[in-house]
């Protein structure tokens, strides 16, 4: 039985009409593919391996939502989709407040590009997955723009959580630099007053890059 190994490296130059080049990349150590449009193709992945409950009101980066972004760096259709499993117990009633980060530290010293009001919810128990998506529109330069979407759907029908069957809401950044080298995106949340948020489970997985 053969095997293959490839060398860690940075991205390569856009190769010729017709060709592909496939490379393991030194910063995900992931496989990714480069075609002669210079369009990269790659996946990268991150997660949680214990429960996390963020204090109340304080801006807290949730563990395993950083997605460093590989050498190629990010391009116009670079995609982003988080998964959240979120418990609360009896108490808070209070708005919530999701955001996605962009920056080179990877903690809440990042800059805030897409921010999400939770709507209240009640004082009940109840058990709810978010689900955030984002897609870098481009252009690639200093005017790169990110429209995300935050969906959440809950146990109980109008408390809880919410005091709806669900939410939907969407965020579109202000012009940002999606060039700069070693961007770190992730997530943050600021929970409501006396809210007692559990995440137990956290997937983030980013694309085309």
């Amino acid at each position: 039985m053969a095997d293959i190994a490839l060398d860690l490296q940075s991205v390569p130059s856009t190769p010729g009409s017709g060709v592909a080049v496939t490379f393991v990349d030194t910063t995900s150590h992931e496989v990714h593919t480069k075609d002669s449009s210079g369009f990269t193709r790659g996946r990268i992945s991150n997660q949680s391996t214990a429960a996390q409950s963020p204090a109340a009101t304080t801006k807290t980066y949730i563990t395993g939502s950083n997605l460093a972004i590989p050498t190629g760096k990010m391009q116009a259709g670079t995609c982003f989709h988080w998964r959240l499993a979120v418990t609360k117990t009896g108490a808070g009633t209070a708005l919530s407040t999701y955001e996605i980060l962009v920056g080179t530290a990877g903690t809440t010293a990042d800059a805030i590009r897409c921010t999400f009001t939770k709507p209240a919810g009640t004082a009940a128990a109840d058990e709810g997955v978010i689900n955030i998506f984002a897609i870098c529109r481009g252009p690639v330069g200093a005017s790169g723009v990110l429209v995300a979407e935050f969906g959440m759907t809950h146990n109980l029908a109008t408390t809880g959580h919410l005091v709806i069957a669900a939410a939907a809401l969407n965020s579109i950044s202000a012009a940002f630099d999606i060039t700069v080298a070693n961007l770190i995106v992730g997530l943050a949340v600021t929970s409501g007053a006396s809210d007692a948020l559990t995440f137990q489970l956290v997937q983030a997985e980013a694309w085309n890059l």
